[in-house]
Formats: C-alpha cells, sequence, structure tokens
C-alpha cells in the first residue's frame, strides 16, 4: 500500500503543474473569430488558425483526437453493474501537449465509491456468508460493514504521437489521420477493491477523418480507436487480460457557436466494442455526448451509457457530467 501510495503521489505532483506549463505554453488557438461565424464558414476559420497555430485542427469541443492541445476536463460518472454493484467517480482527466505532434492524457478517479451491499450479504454485525449468485469476493477487510468503500482508483495514461500519417481529401478542408496510441493502466488505487492490481499496457491505432459533403453532416468526423489490452504484471491478486477494445465515435455539429441557449450545441456518439479473448465473449456499450460550447474555451456535456446483453460484473448503465476548459 506505501508503494502504491508514493506512485500516486509523484505522479499527481508532476500533473499538478501540467496546467501552469500548459497555460505559460499554451498550443491552442484563439477562437474569437470562430465564435462569430457560422458553421459552414468554421472550416474556413480552421485554416486561417491553422496558418497561425501548426499542428492544431482548430477543435471547438475538445472532442477531436487530431488537436494535441492542453485541455483540463474533469468529470463525475456514475456507474451501475449489471449485479447492481454502484460506483461514483470524480476524475481529474487532461491533457498535455509536449509538441503540435507529441501529446499525453492522464485519468485518474481522486475519489471514488463502490457500493457491494446488493452482492456481498450484510447480516447484523457485518459482511460475510455466502456469495450470491452473479456476487464477487472482494478482500472483506477492504469494504466496510455498509458493503460500501470509499478512496482513490487506478491511473491510466494515454500516449499520442501524429507522424503525418493522413492526407487532404478532394474536398477543400477535408482530411483524415492514422496515428498510434499506446496507453497503460498503473494499479494506483488506495485498495483493492477500487481497482485492480494488474498492469495493463494497451497498444493501439487512431484513425479520424471528417465526413465529406456539406452542412450539416459534413462538418463533423468519425474516429476509430483500437486497443490490445494485456497484462505485464499482476501483482498480488492480478488476473490476465488479453482482449480487443474499441472506442468508435461519431461527432457532430448541432448548431453555430454563439451566446444564444441553442447555439455551440454538438452529439459525440461512442460505441464501445469489447471481445475478451481469455474468456471468449463479447460485450458492446453505447453513450451519446450532448454538449454545448459555454464560451471560448469552455464546453459542459453530459453522457448516458448504456450496454447490451452485459455480464454480471460488467457495466449496465453509466450517467457521465463534465467539463473542458482550453488553455
Amino acid at each position: 500500500m506505501k508503494t502504491k501510495a508514493f506512485l500516486l503521489f509523484s505522479v499527481l505532483t508532476y500533473l499538478g503543474i501540467l496546467p501552469v506549463m500548459a497555460v505559460a505554453d499554451s498550443t491552442m488557438p484563439s477562437l474569437d473569430k470562430i465564435f462569430q461565424l457560422s458553421l459552414a464558414d468554421t472550416a474556413a476559420a480552421d485554416e486561417d488558425i491553422l496558418q497561425e497555430h501548426t499542428g492544431s485542427t482548430g477543435d471547438q469541443t475538445g472532442t477531436d483526437p487530431r488537436d494535441f492541445s492542453s485541455k483540463f476536463m474533469p468529470y463525475y460518472r456514475y456507474t451501475e453493474l449489471d449485479n447492481g454493484v454502484k460506483i461514483n467517480d470524480l476524475t481529474m482527466f487532461g491533457m498535455y501537449a509536449f509538441t503540435p505532434k507529441f501529446a499525453f492524457t492522464y485519468e485518474i478517479p481522486v475519489y471514488r465509491n463502490m457500493d457491494y451491499s446488493s452482492v456481498l450479504p450484510n447480516p447484523p454485525g457485518g459482511i460475510g456468508g455466502p456469495i450470491p449468485p452473479g456476487g464477487i469476493s472482494p478482500p472483506f477487510d477492504d469494504i466496510s460493514s455498509s458493503g460500501s468503500t470509499s478512496g482513490y482508483g487506478d491511473l491510466n495514461l494515454r500516449f499520442f504521437y501524429n507522424f503525418d500519417w493522413g492526407g487532404d481529401y478532394a474536398e477543400e478542408g477535408k482530411s483524415w489521420s492514422l496515428f498510434p496510441v499506446i496507453e497503460t493502466m498503473l494499479p494506483t488505487a488506495s485498495d483493492d477493491v477500487l481497482g485492480s492490481d494488474t498492469t495493463i499496457v494497451s497498444p493501439g491505432i487512431t484513425f479520424v477523418t471528417d465526413l465529406p459533403g456539406g452542412p450539416p453532416f459534413g462538418l463533423g468526423f468519425i474516429a476509430f480507436m483500437n486497443f490490445y489490452d494485456f497484462d505485464v504484471d499482476k501483482g498480488d491478486a492480478g488476473q490476465d487480460y488479453s482482449r480487443f477494445r474499441g472506442r468508435w465515435f461519431w461527432m457532430q455539429p448541432l448548431s453555430k457557436p454563439g451566446p444564444e441557449l441553442t447555439d455551440g450545441l454538438y452529439t459525440l456518439t461512442e460505441l464501445q466494442p469489447v471481445y475478451d479473448f481469455e474468456n471468449d465473449e463479447f460485450d458492446l456499450w453505447m453513450g451519446p455526448e450532448f454538449g454545448k460550447i459555454i464560451k471560448e474555451g469552455h464546453i459542459m456535456y453530459v453522457k448516458p451509457g448504456w450496454a447490451f446483453d452485459p455480464d454480471p460484473v460488467d457495466r449496465k448503465f453509466t450517467l457521465e457530467i463534465g467539463y473542458r476548459y482550453f488553455f
């Protein structure tokens, strides 16, 4: 436990200075002109911005994987597993761009509460007895007599590098990109029941393309992030991982940026197909994000999500509420 706490403290100390560094050396372009234009003029405005800030896509919502710019994106998420376990996460999430071609994201639940009362018997005097069908058997000494425990979770780091694998469409302002990603999950959770004791490495590839045609659909993009997860260290209580995990997105602007309530709206629909080679199981989850550009560099969103035919220990429903701030 001391090793986990020291690792987490070291990483959070480093991540804590990144927003300060980002303010001093921001790669995010100014969006003043964009907020005065219609969605039909967005491509032309982005072209002017790109001439001033090489490496930026002029993304206004913080959703485009091609935009390597520093931003802070905390969120709250409620998750309910199919067996009734409830999870509340307050997560620190952000991106730091070292260069216009190299960036990384950090993501950690700085507060996590997990309620196991639905799957663990709770007779008078504390938790005990046989595990019910669909239940789990985490270390009992990490869970209070109420079936709930709180702390912080595992740390996720994701690194992107753009090798300029891509090109332009015949249509002006349309392009596509292909670049590698590597992700790692570190077992930093304060209690074993709040995370995993396994260190996971996930090489991946990301493909992003603007949609062809004119407004409204021609203003959106689709992105396919595909990972292969495998374990490199299982600690004392970890498990084997060998799985394909996809994160597929369709981003669609709905209205031009502006000061009105109905201005600056967009949707970002996400599909997550997962195939577990260890257990020969396939899972699918879908989450439509509904967001609004509040003003330059400030975005709010809400994102419900549902799983299709989940296993007992898989998520059944999620609700995420988040905020994005561009440096």
